[in-house]
């Protein structure tokens, strides 16, 4: 079917084919290789990135707590005059009293100066 020189020169061919599909194929492996790579720098990255989108939301929120706690008044310390209210001949002698106490007090005052 082949002479001598047909069969060398077919195996050259065919030698020379393979050795361009194995080099077809290392570099279809090494795209591969490279495109699995970014892909998961890629994916690392948002991953990363969703993390610091998560941070900052929470420390937004956090910055939004604060802000309305301080704009907002403080509580009413509570106060024995919140909940109690004295008879009225209880007030007549704490004015009563306040007059004495009040003066004494600036007679003493006076009396030193």
């Amino acid at each position: 079917m082949f002479h001598k020189n047909g069969y060398v020169e077919e195996a050259k061919r065919h030698n020379t084919a393979m050795e361009a599909l194995t080099a077809e194929r290392e570099k279809y492996l090494l795209e591969i290789t490279n495109r699995r790579n970014k892909l998961a720098q890629l994916k690392a990255e948002q991953a990363d990135a969703d993390r610091d989108i998560k941070s900052t939301n929470q420390s937004l929120e956090l910055v939004r707590r604060i802000n309305e706690l301080t704009r907002k008044s403080p509580p009413r310390k509570t106060q024995l005059g919140n909940q109690y209210k004295p008879s009225s001949d209880m007030e007549e002698y704490m004015a009563l009293f306040g007059l004495l106490a009040g003066g004494a007090i600036g007679g003493i005052t006076y009396l030193l100066l």
